[in-house]
Parts: structure tokens; C-alpha cells; sequence
């Protein structure tokens, strides 16, 4: 059938005919504007839309053009070039090779760059290879181990050892005469709460303890943390009524502690020779790096952070640890003057340091072989004379064990004969800063040490005869002695060292504390070991350590909170949790408080030894609660165990219970049913609705405006024809920042209408932190209660055991524990 369409070509019936041959004049005449057209366009980019690498044929362009300009032509890369930088889009410069960064003179270099932020401890490259680290309080610090290391971490406290590396904590040294800085002293700390810096027990300079820091007679307010401090010893040195005091204390409240010293002691800047503000004389020059702090009395304070290593030794087999990590060093007869070390000059100004280094290494050896570090005095201080811990080190990781001797029974306790002066155990050259100094200047590299070993050795792992010549190293042992009432933990548990070495032999004594079995951590693995010990380390609500965590825990659960999407979210207002992510402790206590407290009057931690001596009398039935004038400021330190199944998990609520949810209780025992005692019932979100309008009104509003701005493109580009549009960048910063703020107080407001009654029951304290025990095998946490609301909860608990309701933050159902006060 033939088509209906007309045709033009003769050859299929149409008239159009086309010519045998071309003139080849007239064609490229014809097709000439064309070709210059063409031309023009190649060469030329005044008027060109596209760019260079987009105008390249099809098989010719790659990906990388865009940014790489050595993937383009020779000839289009200065074309390219040019329009780059008329966009204002700088050329992404190739980052060097990982081989030619890892050169050592440019490694040394990058670590140099990294430390500027954040300060590195000694032992920062060996951590950042194993853990995760994190950016805390100016320091570089281990978060976790990359491997799975929870129960590991407890077996290491419990029947090997553990190490954590504490040297982030810095060193503030007090010296002057001993009434004046006992006198100074006394009124940052309070005899109420255990026994102060002025004690006697620890001024002689034979044990070590712990002490809780006020502000100046703002006690018991304004609590500043806990800190471990030693004093010198007395006996030795030439001028005994001048002492000297090491405090070491938290990042966190260092630099308050030293301010507070300044004004106790009246001190000022050992620089500066015209009296100022508080702020400006604890504020050094950047090249000093031990400032001083001196006054008229003769009172002097030497800041010797980042000066001194500190390594934290916990578990039975740590004793074991340190006798197979440091060996004793032994005094050569004679010393060539080329071989002179710092301890040359020390025994020639101090000759009777050779007799007191015999009664240590005896001393030593007669306790070496203790089984535990928690079998001896509590706090007990020992200071060692060792060789470099480099010449001990096993080839492959071996764990230290004790060796038993059959003489006699250590459980006896040591025999009266074998005891020395205990001034003697604790006299060590590393409180002499001019040795400290020494030490750090005179020691050979690891690298120094392996060219001896290369030149002087015949066979690898021989010692050589440098090593004989290399200075001993003074370390200071403090002795931790965990938990000392087995009521409440089991005895012992938590014991430990801790070592205190110069600056520079951080690593070498890190490397071989963990050759010799010593299982590394971080700071995750320490709130397990406190919530193990049912000590509080992180979360103490009144001190500036745990108000700091608590701020950082807030920000990141709240950044990581509205990070979800909104289907994703946690809805607390339906599960009636008021504050998921803090404990609001200022709005807890007021609400408790009523009338009688004052809106300014702030909070504070019970620490008063009398009053929980007789408030843990009170929860055995023993003691009449109200006789104990407990201050409604105050909260209580308590250690809470769940009865049944469930973890709470941390800032889960403490509630009071009813006397419905005992006989609820009792049912439940009865019939052996594990769930909760008591459901909140769910509530209704009265702000859903408008956070779907507001989000539906700032949607529309951003698409409003991005409309605007393509029209405004669009404008330009017909006004500038050929040239180069880009769409304008938005400028609604402060407007998207108002709607996140809007609708996160409609999510969770920042400061919520009640805390006391934000659910059934009655709200009267928080869980600071909360896990399975391995060591008993319950749930704990560890938490704060307001003191009327403990008195409220004796009235309501008037039988049996005290018992509180629990509930986590994302469940509705309440369940029991019991409470103990917690040390």
C-alpha cells in the first residue's frame, strides 16, 4: 500500500533530484561563518558558559578535571586556571604521600603542629595507635582501647593488674615553714570530712592520702574536687622546719586550686613586682615552665604540671608488677669522670644517702614478695633507687607473678626485726628540681642506646658495657589501699600503686609496666573500676570536675539527640522524664527546699563523717533519722541495687514509693513475676502539633527564600550574558538557628516546670552512674538523694529494709532497690 505522505526524494517518487557532484568552492563558502563560529568558541572564553573541562570532546574528559588541573591538556590548563580563579574556587593542592609524611624529620615535625591545641603525655603515640583518643580538659587523652576490653578490665582488677596513665593530673608543690602552710591549709579543707592535709598521720611524710578542696572557708559549699598529696619527708634534709607538699589535682580545678592558694598565702608572682588581681598573677609568660608563686613569709609554690609521670597501678598482681618492672640499683665501686651522672654529685653532697639507700633496698627485698600491694599500711609511701627500666624488659609480654617465700607468713605481718624507720622508705632524690632537671637532660634516647648496642654486642640481647654507665632513676610508690570495709566492697578490692617518675621516662617505664603484664585503659575502663569500688570519679554533682562532665555529657547526648530524625527521637514528654540527659540538682533541691529554701542558697554533698556515720545507723534501724539535723541543702551520697531484672542505666530518677507499690511487690515476689513494679502511664505531648505547623512554616519559608535567590541568578545571567552565575549563598544562619532553638524547647526545655513531680512519684534524686556489677553480680548505681526526701522516705519505709523506686530514662516501669551510703 502506497504512503499517503508526500515525498520529495526521486528516488522513492518525489521531484527533488540531488546533483551528481559538489563545488567545493561554494560549499565551504557557504559553511565558512559556521566554522569560524566554532573556532572562535574553542579558543576563546569571554563568551563561553562552560568550562574548559566540560568543553573537551566526550573520550577525552575524566572525573578528576574539575579539580586536578594536571589531568587536563598542556595547552587548557592555563585557560582552566583562569576560571577557577575568577569563581573564586581555590585549586585543591595534593596532600603529600602517607610515606613521605611518615619520614621521621616531617613526622616530628606533624607532631609538633598537633601538640599546639592540646598538650600530648609522654606516652601519647603509644595510645593513639591502640585507643581511641579524646580532647578533654587541654589534653590528649585515651577514651578506650579499639578492642572489647569491659570484663577483661575487671579480671585485671580483680586477679591480675591494670594500669591507666595519669599524669594529665598536675602537680602543684608547696613549701614553708610547717605552721604557716598547716595553718593555710586547714582552711581549704574541713576535719568533718575525714582526716585533713595537717594530720598527723601524713605530715611526716610517711603516708599518702586523699583530701576533699574547698574555696577559702566555704566549706560546705563550693567543694573544688578530691586530690592526692604526700608530704617530704622529715629527718634527712639539713633544714627541717621547712617543708614541702606535692598536690596533685584535676585538670579541671588545677588552676582554681592555684588561685585559692594565692590567696591563702597571700602570694605573688615570683616575676612580677607590683601586686594585681587574682587573674593576673596566676597568669605566666609562655616560657616559663614551672611558674612560682612566692610571699613575704617565706611560703613558696611551684606549678610542676606536665613535669613529673604518674601511672596508676591497680589489682593483686600490681606489687608483682613493679618488683619485676624496676630493679634495684647497685652503687659501682669506682666512676670514671666521664661517667659521672647526677648521682655522683648527689652522694658527694649528701654522703649519707649510702646508708639510707641499703636500708630501702632491704627494706624491699623484704617485702617483695607480697602477694598484694593491699597487705601493707594504708597510703604507705616507698621511694626506690632502680636502673633504667629499659635494661629489664622481657622479649615478649610475660605476666609478673609473686614468689612466695617459705620463712614466714606474711598474713602475720612482718616480722618487728626486718622494719626500718619509716622517714627512711620515703627519702627520695626526686624532690630536688635540680636533679629532676638532670635526669631529663642526661638521658639517652632509645635510639642512643640501640647504636651502643649495635657497635658494643657481638650478639643481639647481651648487655653492653654503656649500660652499666646509664644514671638510676628515682621513683616514688604510694600505695592505694581500696576498699577497707567489706560490708560495703570486698576488702581489698581496688588496691594498688601508683608510681611517680621524672619527665622523659614516661614511655620507657609505660613500655615496660606493659611487657611485664599490666593491662593498659582508658578513661571508660576507670568508670567501670569506680562503680566496681562504689566510688563516685566522675559525677560528684557539687565539684568542679563533675560539673564539667556533666555539661560535656549533656552536650553530646543532646547534639547526638537531635541528630535523629524525629520519627527516631525518644519522646520524654510521653515517658514524663523532665531531664534525660543531666540531673538538674539547683531546681531539685529548691523544689524540696519549698519555703523554708532560698532560690540562691546552692547545694552540697554530704561529707560530714559524723552525720553519715549516724545516718547509716538510721537505715539499719538503729538511729532516729530526725536527730540527725541533716541540712536541706544537702544531698546524699547513696549506692542503690536493683532487687529484680532491669538497668536503669544512667540519670535514670530515684522515686519514692507508696504503699501500694509494697503490696504490688509482694504479689509480684510471690508469683515470680520479674516486671516492673509500677507503669507510668503515657502522657500526651501537648507541643506535637506545633512542632509539625512550625516545621511545615520553616520549610516553606527556606524554599521561599531559595526561590529568591534563583530568580535573582536568573536576572543577572540575562543582564551579564555569557559571564558566569552562581546561585548566591543563603544567608539564613540566624534564622535556622532560631527554629533548631524553638523546637528543641519543644522537644525538651531547657529548664523544665518541675522536677519533683514530673511523674507519679515523687522525684528525689538522680543516678549519676549506673552498670552491672561483675563483683557482685546485681545491678548498681551510684546516686545522690535530697536530704527531705530521704527523711520523707524513712516515714514512708517504717518495716524492713529502705527500698526506692528506680526508673530509666526511656521506660515507663518502676522497680525496687535498696540503698546503702556511699564512701
Amino acid at each position: 500500500m502506497a504512503s499517503t505522505n508526500m515525498q520529495f526524494d526521486a528516488a522513492i517518487g518525489g521531484s527533488v533530484t540531488l546533483p551528481k557532484s559538489v563545488d567545493l568552492v561554494s560549499f565551504a563558502e557557504s559553511r565558512k561563518e559556521e566554522v569560524c563560529q566554532m573556532l572562535r568558541n574553542m579558543t576563546s572564553t569571554m563568551h563561553q558558559r562552560k568550562l574548559m573541562h566540560q568543553s573537551l570532546p566526550i573520550h577525552m574528559r575524566r572525573r578528576a578535571m574539575s579539580y586536578d588541573v594536571k589531568r587536563l591538556p598542556r595547552k587548557f590548563r592555563t585557560v582552566h586556571l583562569a576560571q577557577f580563579s575568577k569563581s573564586g574556587v581555590s585549586e585543591k593542592k595534593k596532600r603529600p604521600s602517607r610515606k613521605f609524611r611518615r619520614k621521621a624529620h616531617n613526622l616530628l615535625k606533624e607532631y609538633e603542629r598537633r601538640k599546639r591545641a592540646f598538650v600530648w603525655l609522654e606516652t601519647h603515640v603509644w595510645h593513639a595507635k591502640r585507643f581511641r583518643m579524646s580532647s578533654r580538659w587541654g589534653y590528649k587523652i585515651p577514651l578506650t582501647p579499639y578492642n572489647k576490653v569491659y570484663r577483661s578490665s575487671y579480671r585485671a582488677t580483680s586477679k591480675h593488674c591494670l594500669v591507666h596513665d595519669l599524669s594529665y593530673e598536675g602537680c602543684i608543690e608547696i613549701s614553708g615553714a610547717e605552721t604557716i602552710l598547716k595553718e593555710g591549709l586547714r582552711r581549704l579543707c574541713s576535719e568533718q570530712t575525714g582526716l585533713t592535709v595537717a594530720a598527723k598521720a601524713y605530715t611526716a611524710g610517711q603516708r599518702a592520702g586523699y583530701v576533699w578542696l574547698y574555696e577559702d572557708g566555704a566549706y560546705p559549699y563550693n567543694c573544688l574536687g578530691r586530690v592526692r598529696f604526700v608530704w617530704r619527708t622529715t629527718g634527712i634534709c639539713n633544714n627541717t622546719e621547712r617543708r614541702t607538699i606535692w598536690i596533685f589535682a584535676h585538670p579541671t580545678f588545677y588552676r582554681p586550686l592555684v588561685e585559692q592558694l594565692v590567696q591563702v598565702f597571700q602570694l605573688k608572682n615570683a616575676l612580677r613586682e607590683t601586686n594585681q588581681t587574682i587573674a593576673d598573677i596566676t597568669r605566666n609568660p609562655a616560657e616559663i615552665r614551672c611558674p612560682r608563686y612566692t610571699s613575704k613569709s617565706g611560703v613558696e609554690v611551684v606549678e610542676l604540671k606536665d613535669t613529673l609521670n604518674r601511672f596508676h597501678l591497680t589489682g593483686p598482681l600490681s606489687h608483682a608488677t613493679i618488683v619485676k618492672t624496676f630493679r634495684l640499683f647497685t652503687p659501682p665501686t669506682q666512676t670514671k669522670q666521664t661517667h659521672r651522672t647526677w648521682w655522683n654529685d648527689f652522694i658527694d653532697s649528701t654522703p649519707k644517702y649510702n646508708k639510707i639507700l641499703s636500708q630501702q633496698t632491704s627494706y624491699w627485698a623484704d617485702i617483695k614478695d607480697l602477694t598484694t600491694p593491699g597487705e601493707l599500711s594504708p597510703g604507705e609511701v616507698i621511694a626506690l633507687l632502680v636502673q633504667d627500666p629499659r635494661l629489664n624488659r622481657p622479649t615478649r609480654r610475660t605476666k609478673a607473678l609473686p614468689n612466695v617465700p617459705t620463712r614466714y607468713n606474711f598474713t602475720q605481718g612482718i616480722p618487728p626485726e626486718l622494719v626500718q624507720p619509716r622517714a627512711i622508705r620515703s627519702f627520695s632524690p626526686l624532690w630536688d628540681e635540680t636533679i629532676r632537671q638532670r635526669i631529663g637532660a642526661e638521658m639517652k634516647s632509645t635510639h642512643e642506646l640501640n647504636q651502643l648496642r649495635s657497635v658494643e654486642t657481638l650478639l643481639p640481647g647481651e648487655p653492653c658495657v654503656s649500660e652499666t654507665h646509664l644514671q638510676p632513676l628515682p621513683i616514688l610508690l604510694l600505695q592505694s589501699p581500696g576498699s577497707q570495709d567489706a560490708d560495703y566492697k570486698r576488702l581489698g578490692y581496688g588496691s594498688g600503686w601508683e608510681v611517680i617518675v621524672p619527665a622523659g621516662y614516661g614511655l620507657a617505664v609505660w613500655h615496660s609496666l606493659v611487657m611485664w603484664g599490666a593491662k593498659p585503659v582508658g578513661q571508660k575502663e576507670l568508670d567501670m573500676v569506680a562503680l566496681e569500688s562504689g566510688h563516685d570519679r566522675s559525677g560528684v554533682p557539687d565539684t568542679v570536675f563533675g560539673k564539667d562532665e556533666a555539661v560535656h555529657k549533656h552536650s553530646e547526648s543532646l547534639s547526638r539527640y537531635f541528630k535523629r530524625p524525629n520519627n527516631k527521637r525518644v519522646n520524654y514528654t510521653k515517658l514524663a522524664i523532665a531531664s534525660p540527659f543531666r540531673c538538674p540538682w539547683t531546681q531539685l533541691v529548691q523544689e524540696w527546699n519549698g519555703a523554708q529554701g532560698g532560690s540562691d542558697r546552692p547545694y552540697f554533698v554530704l561529707r560530714d563523717q559524723e552525720a553519715l556515720a549516724k545516718l547509716k545507723l538510721a537505715l539499719d534501724r538503729k538511729f532516729n533519722v530526725h536527730s540527725i539535723g541533716l541540712s536541706p541543702d544537702a544531698l546524699v551520697p547513696v549506692l542503690l541495687t536493683l532487687k529484680t531484672r532491669g538497668n536503669p542505666g544512667d540519670n535514670a530518677i530515684i522515686c519514692l514509693p507508696n504503699r501500694g507499690d509494697f503490696r504490688t511487690n509482694k504479689t509480684n515476689r510471690l508469683s515470680a513475676i520479674h516486671g516492673p513494679v509500677y507503669v507510668e502511664p503515657a502522657r500526651k505531648d501537648p507541643h506535637g502539633a506545633e512542632r509539625i505547623v512550625l516545621r511545615a512554616q520553616h520549610l516553606k519559608t527556606l524554599k521561599r527564600l531559595r526561590n529568591r535567590r534563583v530568580r535573582e541568578k536568573i536576572r543577572l545571567q540575562r543582564a551579564n550574558p555569557g559571564v558566569l552565575v552562581r546561585i548566591p549563598q543563603a544567608n539564613n544562619r540566624a534564622l535556622v538557628e532560631e527554629q533548631l532553638k524553638r523546637m528543641a524547647e519543644l522537644w525538651l526545655p531547657a529548664k523544665p516546670a518541675t522536677i519533683r513531680n514530673q511523674c507519679s512519684r515523687e522525684c528525689f534524686g538522680y543516678v549519676t552512674q549506673g552498670g552491672f556489677s561483675l563483683s557482685e553480680g546485681t545491678v548498681n548505681g551510684i546516686g545522690y538523694v535530697t536530704a527531705k526526701g530521704l527523711v520523707k522516705l524513712f516515714k514512708i519505709c517504717t518495716k524492713g529494709t529502705v527500698k526506692v523506686l528506680v526508673r530509666g530514662t526511656r521506660t515507663r516501669g518502676y522497680r525496687f532497690a535498696t540503698i546503702r551510703l556511699a564512701y
